[in-house]
């Protein structure tokens, strides 16, 4: 099956040789439903809808995305055949390839999920998810990108990916990057040549029936190697819920924000970071007694070198959240 980005360079290339401006075409899987090319040569989609009920205040403006809801449209498809309906109209608005390929990438699996014709306040609905995930483009970044694709890089060598993208943490500001409500895992990552990271104190500190591990990378920028969004999709091949793609991409644009679009220009090196991923029980990282600090002291945090600790061959315990590491 031809990937949507695929089937958009291909209207590129069409539009390219008639110079007409415009064109669709069918998605995979999908009735009803187009995408379409721009004449500014941006893509978008042409979502059909049941437009007998209404709703108030529906088009959104944003810096990268518009929608236009409840649109009469005509479309011409390739064989000349005129499709006429009331359409929504999702159109990105930036000319960056990457871009473009994330935002076809996502509104095509917003897109699956609907019916042939949705209602309006269904539509609606999912449309307000795409509004909150690009919005957050604007923002200021919540994490570094070595941090995220730490993460990112955690999951797709774990046994089960399901069950840590649930665990994954809601918001930037979680003390835990997993946290099943019972159990935790905090992902550490360095570029340096010793294993050596920064912990606050609360981290090495958790509520005493909980079972905490660290993971540790070495995360090297390199000239090539792979990005985010190599590891998302390798992640991608290995979850059995494709909504969980989605949950994927929340944390990006959450964690991300402005720095979004750095994320497909930096590389990591991937055979590196696997041949070091390792994993440690809590207890063994030097750490400060937080029975030592006074209650007027906040926001300490200290570095620990892992070097000499033993890391874990197998997990002992029966947490589900650790035993989906190895």
């Amino acid at each position: 099956m031809q990937s949507v980005f695929n089937i958009f360079q291909k209207l590129k290339e069409e539009i390219s040789s008639k110079n007409n401006g415009f064109a669709i075409a069918s998605l995979p899987l999908v009735k009803n439903h187009k995408i379409g090319l721009s004449a500014d040569g941006l893509p978008l989609f042409f979502i059909k809808c049941d437009h007998s009920t209404t709703v108030k205040n529906l088009d959104y403006n944003l810096e990268f995305i518009s929608v236009q809801f409840n649109r009469e449209c005509q479309l011409l498809s390739n064989n000349k055949k005129v499709t006429k309906g009331f359409y929504t109209v999702v159109s990105l608005k930036t000319d960056s390839v990457d871009l473009q390929e994330y935002f076809l990438e996502v509104v095509y699996f917003v897109i699956k999920k609907l019916s042939s014709s949705p209602k309006l306040k269904e539509l609606k609905i999912e449309v307000e998810k795409l509004i909150t995930l690009f919005s957050k483009f604007s923002k200021p970044p919540q994490k570094t990108i070595q941090g995220l694709w730490a993460e990112l890089l955690v999951i797709e060598q774990s046994k089960n990916p399901n069950y840590l993208i649930q665990a994954w943490h809601h918001t930037s500001t979680d003390k835990f990057d997993f946290n099943d409500g019972i159990d935790k895992v905090e992902v550490k990552s360095t570029s340096k040549t010793k294993r050596i990271h920064t912990f606050s104190i609360e981290q090495l500190n958790p509520n005493k029936n909980s079972n905490l591990i660290i993971a540790s990378v070495f995360a090297v920028e390199t000239g090539m190697g792979k990005t985010i969004f190599d590891l998302v999709k390798l992640i991608n091949k290995k979850i059995t819920n494709n909504n969980f793609l989605f949950r994927i991409n929340e944390v990006l644009a959450e964690t991300l924000g402005k720095d979004f679009e750095k994320t497909f220009e930096m590389f990591f090196d991937y055979q590196l970071a696997i041949d070091s991923l390792a994993f440690y029980e809590s207890e063994l990282i030097p750490k400060i007694d937080n029975r030592a600090i006074g209650q007027e002291i906040s926001n300490v945090h200290f570095d620990s070198d892992l070097s000499d600790i033993e890391p874990l061959k197998q997990i002992k315990t029966k947490s589900l959240l650790h035993k989906s590491l190895i």
